[in-house]
């Protein structure tokens, strides 16, 4: 296993634990939330540059799943997904759950009241599972059978939730 440190990702030496690692910082130093401008830069630059130390390095899967992992890092697809989940927990929508599986952002809850506001900062009504979702690009692949805790499972899984529910289920 190689050694994938920076400054604020020293002992985080896998691309799971960078990431984890990196979703909670974000959260104390993001300027939305009362954090440094120039420390999330930081924070950013080195994330990206963790990143980019394990790729091609192989990882047991963690989150439930049999066999082995070899994570490809992609600087744009990165950026891009911490770029629309910075949009949509910045519009600060009621009632909503906005979870992180593999590089797919899916958002469910109380969506109805929102929906034109989901559409419009360009996500998609998925029918069969009863969510909202986004991905960088243009992903094509077959359709996948699994249920939606299958996926979580197989590409790893992180959640936000919206102020007001978190009051409410509290």
């Amino acid at each position: 296993m190689n050694n994938c440190n920076t400054n604020y990702f020293v002992g985080a030496n896998t691309v799971e634990e960078i990431k984890a690692r990196y979703r909670r910082l974000a959260m104390d130093l993001h300027p939305d939330r009362g954090g440094d401008a120039e420390a999330m830069k930081v924070l950013n630059r080195e994330y990206h540059e963790a990143l980019r130390k394990c790729h091609g390095t192989t990882s047991e899967k963690t989150t439930g799943g049999e066999g082995e992992h070899t994570y490809y890092y992609n600087q744009a697809v990165e950026q891009a997904v911490i770029d629309k989940l910075d949009e949509i927990l910045g519009l600060r929508l009621p009632n909503i759950r906005v979870m992180l599986v593999g590089t797919w952002i899916w958002i469910d809850g109380e969506t109805k009241p929102v929906k034109g506001s989901l559409k419009s900062h360009g996500l998609r009504w998925h029918n069969k599972r009863g969510k909202w979702y986004w991905h960088a690009g243009s992903y094509r692949h077959r359709h996948s059978v699994g249920d939606f805790s299958e996926l979580a499972i197989k590409y790893g899984y992180r959640e936000f939730e919206s102020e007001k529910r978190k009051k409410l289920e509290a």
